[in-house]
């Protein structure tokens, strides 16, 4: 490696020294999860779709006891 080329090198890595504090990669990622979760929930809650049938709801429909749907 020539000296032109460790120089031109120095001063491309030179900005990879002026990073942003960690905290503001955490609440970048945060934002972007909970923005995640409320746009599938609103893309998801006004469908047509019937409800999902639930394990919980088969298992309690052979019970002898008198247990409450968990759909909606």
């Amino acid at each position: 490696m020539t000296p032109h080329d460790q120089e031109l090198l120095e001063k491309q890595l030179r900005g990879l020294d002026n990073r942003p504090p960690e905290g503001v990669f955490m609440l970048a990622f945060a934002a972007v999860f909970f923005t995640g979760i409320a746009v599938g929930g609103f893309l998801f809650a006004y469908t047509d779709q019937p409800p999902l049938r639930m394990a919980a709801n088969d298992i309690a429909a052979h019970t002898s006891q008198s247990v409450p749907s968990t759909t909606r």
